[in-house]
């Protein structure tokens, strides 16, 4: 090769970016493997208080966040709201028994009972229902027979009909409106609903009443299935670090895992907390993907170690030595991925947003995690190992 020193030197040059990324993490590399016992103890205390944080949140569903909040939808929605005292529906479904008629007293008293128990309700208004119509006959017509009210439920369109009444009048729904809140203000008031509503129950057995409507399945479906993704990425901590320290065939790669794959999850939900926030289904699917990604960072790093961790190599030297070749494709990496990620703020959908801005934290945090406790605690870890097995066996 000709000029081989003046290539060199254009070498380092164009390489002085990456001479820079791995002078910083030879610069962390040294302070975290400098007590790595102090550190791999304040890092337990501290993601465990993190934690604690995490484990108070509560799950959220909003219907508005489901729709772009810059257009028309949501402002209608407020405006519902505001003149109709909500807009999500919260019905109560009346199925009768065999041998009562939509007609029949003890079927047009059940629907008496439940209407009023439904307009007593807390935050639940504008009721209607067909005892809603015996109630303005009896006012405007001074009727209350049977007869007149079979006739102008005749004479009503058949659709508005079709709304309350079953076409095989075996059926009617009693239908209420909530405000457009989210599930952990919505689930105490269906819940409660469906407590008084236990009394008419008792008073009419037989007839079969439930509380139903998109506000209320909203409600109670989405609470219980983010609580479940949430236990889900719980289990998956446990369960990633086992399978990696199977791959390892190493007992101090699964502990060493176990608190970088946590620290991003429960920071990002403390971010959660602090913002009066809580945990939706577009926060868990981030935290579960910035997991899996940021793990990833962590395979990487301890797969150089385990190269480094060569006999005669003291763990500090092997730990240095891996975060000098591997850290800067670390943060690289982690810069281009939250960059991709956080481009989803601007979109109009509020959950796409929320995605976005906690996917690209998590991942920053993860990366946080991999230079701050990830390297003190693999150290404490190789030399316990050296002390319980020796140190003819490597650790990783």
């Amino acid at each position: 090769m000709r000029n081989e020193k003046v290539f060199a030197v254009k070498f380092q040059g164009a390489d002085a970016g990456v001479q820079a990324l791995r002078n910083f993490c030879y610069w962390i590399a040294v302070r975290m493997v400098g007590r790595p016992g102090l550190f791999s103890l304040i890092a337990v205390l501290f993601v465990g208080g993190l934690g604690v944080i995490y484990a108070n949140l509560e799950p959220r569903y909003r219907l508005a966040d489901q729709v772009p909040d810059k257009r028309q939808a949501v402002a209608a929605s407020d405006r519902l709201d505001a003149k109709l005292t909500g807009a999500n529906p919260v019905n109560v479904l009346i199925a009768f028994p065999k041998g009562e008629s939509l007609y029949s007293p003890e079927t047009l008293q059940t629907i008496a009972d439940v209407h009023a128990t439904v307009e007593k309700a807390a935050g639940v208004g504008n009721v209607w229902s067909l005892e809603t119509l015996r109630r303005w006959l009896a006012e405007k017509a001074g009727s209350a027979d049977v007869a007149t009210l079979k006739e102008y439920v005749s004479v009503i369109p058949e659709h508005l009909v079709r709304r309350f009444i079953d076409a095989e009048q075996d059926a009617v729904v009693v239908a209420g409106r909530v405000p457009d809140k989210d599930s952990s203000q919505l689930l105490p008031i269906v819940d409660k609903l469906d407590s008084e509503l236990d009394a008419v129950r008792k008073k009419h057995p037989g007839y079969e009443i439930a509380v139903t409507g998109l506000a209320a399945i909203a409600a109670r479906n989405s609470a219980n299935m983010i609580e479940k993704l949430n236990h889900g990425l719980t289990i998956e901590f446990a369960l990633v670090a086992i399978f990696i320290g199977l791959a390892f065939r190493s007992w101090v790669v699964t502990l060493a895992c176990i608190l970088p794959g946590i620290f991003p999850v429960v920071m990002s939900g403390t971010v959660l907390w602090a913002m009066g926030e809580g945990l939706q289904f577009a926060s868990v699917v981030a935290l579960t993907v910035s997991f899996g990604l940021g793990l990833s960072a962590t395979i990487h790093f301890l797969n150089r170690l385990r190269l480094e961790n060569k006999p005669g190599v003291g763990s500090a030297l092997a730990v240095e030595r891996a975060t000098v070749l591997v850290g800067p494709a670390l943060i690289l990496t982690t810069v281009v991925l939250a960059c991709g990620l956080v481009v989803t703020v601007f979109s109009d959908l509020p959950s796409l947003r929320l995605f976005g801005w906690l996917s690209a934290f998590s991942m920053v945090m993860a990366l946080v995690a991999d230079l701050f406790i990830l390297r003190p605690t693999a150290m404490w870890l190789i030399n316990l190992h050296g002390k319980l097995q020796g140190t003819d066996k490597p650790a990783i």
